[in-house]
């Protein structure tokens, strides 16, 4: 009976430091990170103003498939935050506006602002006939 006690003391002893080795893990003093936060804006390639409204759609490289994420503000801004905590790798962005042309957009184009934080800007184009003069300046609205 001795022995048994002494042996499940060593095994509760065992657990108690493992999870206490787990818990300083998780301590206040260290960040834990559940993923990158990716900062879009999207503008006007012309002007260099926000385009509010633009659909973002996500997917990854070497398909086309685009599952809607998010439409930018006012201010042509938009926020991605995928899991686990990685750097942007093979998610890509299309981003669409009626009156403008679509544009695919790769993650990984991104300016890293610091760690785990990424800024990415997207000019779309105008599309249609009142997305470049003529030289009689037809085609302006």
């Amino acid at each position: 009976m001795i022995r048994t006690s002494s042996i499940l003391a060593s095994i509760l002893a065992a657990c108690v430091a493992v999870l206490s080795i787990a818990a300083c893990d998780r301590s206040p003093g260290r960040p834990v990170y559940d993923g990158y936060t990716l900062h879009g804006v999207v503008l006007d390639v012309g002007s260099g103003d926000p385009l509010g409204d633009v659909h973002v759609l996500v997917g990854w490289e070497g398909s086309e498939e685009r599952h809607p994420y998010a439409t930018t503000d006012a201010n042509g801004q938009f926020e991605f935050k995928p899991a686990p905590a990685t750097a942007p790798s093979r998610e890509v962005f299309r981003l669409e506006k009626p009156g403008y042309v679509s544009q695919d957009v790769p993650a990984r184009s991104a300016l890293r602002l610091g760690e785990f934080e990424y800024r990415l800007e997207v000019r779309l184009e105008r599309s249609g006939p009142s997305a470049a003069p003529s030289a009689s300046g037809a085609g302006w609205p």
